[in-house]
C-alpha cells in the first residue's frame, strides 16, 4: 500500500501545479506610422513638325528638322562670298550626296532619301 501512497502522491503534487495563473495578460501595444513616398516622373516635351524654313547656317537632319522637298535660297549671306550647301548620307558634311557653291540664287530639291541637309553662309531655306 505503500506503493501506491506514493503513486498517488505524486498525481496529487503534479495536479496541484497544473491549477489557474494568476499572472496578467501580455499587453499589445500598437504603433502607427505615417509613410510618404514622391514619384517623380518626367515628361516629354511633343515632338515637333519639321520645319519648311531653314533661317540659318547649320545641318538639317531630313524628316526630324526639315521636311523633304525643293528648297530655294537667296543666295549668299550679306558680306560673304558665297553660299554653299549639300545633300547627306549621314551627319558628316563630306559625305555630300550633291552640292553646290553661288553668291545668287539657289534652289535644291531635298529626298526623303537624304539623311540631312547642310547649309553655310547662305540667305533662308524656303520650300515652295
Amino acid at each position: 500500500m505503500q506503493r501506491n501512497s506514493a503513486a498517488f502522491a505524486s498525481v496529487v503534487v503534479v495536479l496541484a501545479g497544473c491549477g489557474g495563473s494568476s499572472q496578467t495578460p501580455a499587453s499589445t501595444v500598437t504603433s502607427t506610422v505615417q509613410i510618404t513616398r514622391t514619384v517623380t516622373a518626367t515628361a516629354t516635351p511633343p515632338a515637333t513638325a519639321p520645319k519648311t524654313i531653314m533661317e540659318t547656317d547649320g545641318m538639317y537632319r531630313v524628316g526630324i528638322d526639315i521636311e523633304p522637298g525643293t528648297y530655294r535660297s537667296g543666295g549668299k549671306s550679306e558680306d560673304r562670298a558665297d553660299c554653299f550647301w549639300a545633300r547627306l548620307n549621314s551627319l558628316n558634311e563630306n559625305d555630300a550626296i550633291a552640292n553646290g557653291m553661288s553668291a545668287g540664287p539657289q534652289e535644291v530639291t531635298v529626298k526623303a532619301s537624304d539623311r540631312a541637309f547642310y547649309t553655310h553662309h547662305c540667305q533662308a531655306w524656303r520650300k515652295v
